[in-house]
């Protein structure tokens, strides 16, 4: 019997090796377990904020590119600079309400 020194001479050795394994299943379980969660959760995180920042990104270069290509387009017709701001910020707005409402009419409710 493991932890007996009245009968077992060598229950020292036994008795570590025993605490060693106990402690190698722990954390083969738990312990490698716990680090993967965490690391989702980390590296999740960063891509959720990447993620974020390429989208704003995005957004102002396609504003820009508006706003170059109708300057480019109507050239000294009428439409100047600061007009053309104003018609990207609307034609990029139409764009975002027109997909944001495409996107919330496929969305599923949980009733059904």
């Amino acid at each position: 019997m493991i932890g007996n020194p009245f009968t077992n001479d060598d229950w020292a050795a036994e008795t570590a090796d025993r605490v060693e394994n106990v402690v190698g299943v722990v954390r083969e379980r738990v312990t490698n377990n716990v680090v993967k969660v965490v690391r989702g959760i980390v590296f999740g995180v960063i891509s959720l904020i990447l993620g974020i920042a390429l989208a704003v990104t995005a957004i102002i270069m396609l504003t820009r590119a508006v706003q170059s290509g109708i300057s480019l387009i109507t050239g000294n017709t009428g439409v100047g600079h600061s007009r053309s701001v104003y018609v990207s910020y609307l034609a990029c707005g139409l764009l975002m309400l027109t997909a944001g409402g495409l996107l919330m009419r496929r969305r599923r409710s949980s009733d059904t």
